[in-house]
């Protein structure tokens, strides 16, 4: 495992849920320096959630600069890390604002760098809109990990995604990606990992003696047909509806915040939408479900993406029934795939009479697939990285993490 550097980190809000980069860095940071910048990378909404989080951004500001000169701030709640902040940068990217971005991250590293003495670091980003610091600043090695097709996220730019990822590409020393799809924009970068999702296999199992019974859950007829996540656009719930109707004597039940219209499903008795649920408590719930969906609209988004939640439905021994996509075709495990309604239908219906071996074969296929696992093949790939300047970063070096690794 890498150890002794100093990694700076730009990606999502770390005490938000949990991301693949979370994961990740749960196991770099015990061994090294971990300085994680919460880059905003969209316009807020008129949600109270968006309005907790301005609230919460706002007050960590105004903590910092009261905050005498020279003086670290305090160990951020979200270990292991040396320090979580917040700059102030301003999520829209036309060319003036970019700029206004790009030097605010620099003042903001560069107080990091007094406070902390920070040396060497290896700058690690998720987000094209950083393409102006990490193009300009002084690193031992500059990543972009790529995990979602941020052209097609919905309420970003395309066009002004484009041009940044392209910029960024060209500046970095290593690419990652999370899907082949998504592998394919690595081409031109010196080096790559193919580097698929991972699985928290052991918060997953629980413990099913000290579990709490769930009301809501509890009694609603079995079998259960389960989905955990954003409930958002991408998310298809005509197809939902149309399994409710076909299954009526199966309960269909949708954990997670909703993002999207769920008029679709205004007449479905048998479908139950409860909410967001804490991820601590996402396998107390989950434990009633029977089989797990992952209902996807098929569009530029969805074919690029590669669901988190696949493997953690397979910790949880559940078989799952998704939306085909590139990133699932020829998966280990009880996966089902399918295109059409017909072929939805079809699979479930097998799926619900399903052998008992499937939970031992999910379970085992999660197993083997951890974020331990993935860490240590990104500390793998960032250890060969050379140091810039180097004549080998001309090099190809491309290492490949298997769909599920054996």
């Amino acid at each position: 495992m890498i150890a002794g550097r100093d990694i700076l980190v730009l990606s999502d809000d770390p005490e938000g849920l949990p991301s693949s980069t979370q994961h990740l860095f749960r196991y770099l940071g015990p061994h090294n320096r971990i300085f994680w910048l919460n880059v905003l990378n969209r316009l807020p909404g008129p949600s109270w959630d968006d309005a907790w989080k301005i609230a919460r951004v706002s007050a960590g500001w105004l903590r910092r600069r009261r905050m005498p000169r020279g003086q670290q701030p305090p160990r951020p709640r979200t270990a292991p890390y040396a320090y979580a902040g917040t700059p102030p940068i301003i999520p829209w990217f036309k060319p003036a604002v970019r700029r206004w971005n790009g030097a605010v991250l620099g003042r903001h590293y560069r107080r990091l760098v007094r406070q902390y003495d920070i040396r060497d670091a290896i700058v690690f980003t998720t987000y094209p809109s950083t393409v102006d610091f990490v193009r300009d600043v002084s690193a031992a090695a500059k990543v972009y990990c790529c995990v979602d097709e941020w052209s097609q996220y919905p309420g970003l730019n395309a066009a002004d995604f484009r041009r940044m990822e392209d910029e960024l590409l060209g500046c970095v020393d290593g690419f990652a990606a999370t899907s082949p799809d998504l592998m394919d924009k690595g081409r031109r970068c010196p080096a790559a990992l193919y580097l698929p999702h991972g699985v928290d296999f052991s918060h997953f199992q629980g413990d099913p003696g000290g579990a709490r019974s769930i009301a809501e859950l509890a009694g609603l007829p079995r079998p259960i047909v389960g989905f955990f996540g954003l409930i958002a656009p991408w998310v298809d719930l005509e197809l939902v509806a149309h399994l409710s109707r076909r299954f009526p004597n199966v309960s269909f039940v949708l954990l997670g915040k909703v993002e999207a219209n769920l008029a679709p499903l205004a007449r479905c008795a048998n479908v139950h939408c409860l909410g967001l649920v804490p991820y601590r408590e996402l396998p107390n719930y989950a434990r009633y479900f029977d089989v797990g969906l992952i209902p996807f609209v098929r569009n530029e988004l969805t074919e690029a993406v590669n669901p988190l939640k696949l493997l953690e439905y397979f910790a949880l021994g559940l078989p799952v029934l998704a939306t085909r996509v590139r990133a699932l075709e020829g998966r280990e495990g009880p996966l089902r795939l399918a295109t059409t309604r017909d072929e939805f239908c079809e699979q479930l219906a097998a799926l619900l009479t399903a052998p008992a071996s499937f939970v031992a074969e999910a379970r085992e296929v999660a197993r083997r697939n951890t974020w331990e696992r993935r860490a240590e093949q990104l500390s793998e790939f960032l250890l060969n990285l050379p140091s810039r300047g180097s004549s080998a970063i001309t090099t190809e070096h491309t290492l490949s993490c298997p769909e599920f690794c054996t």
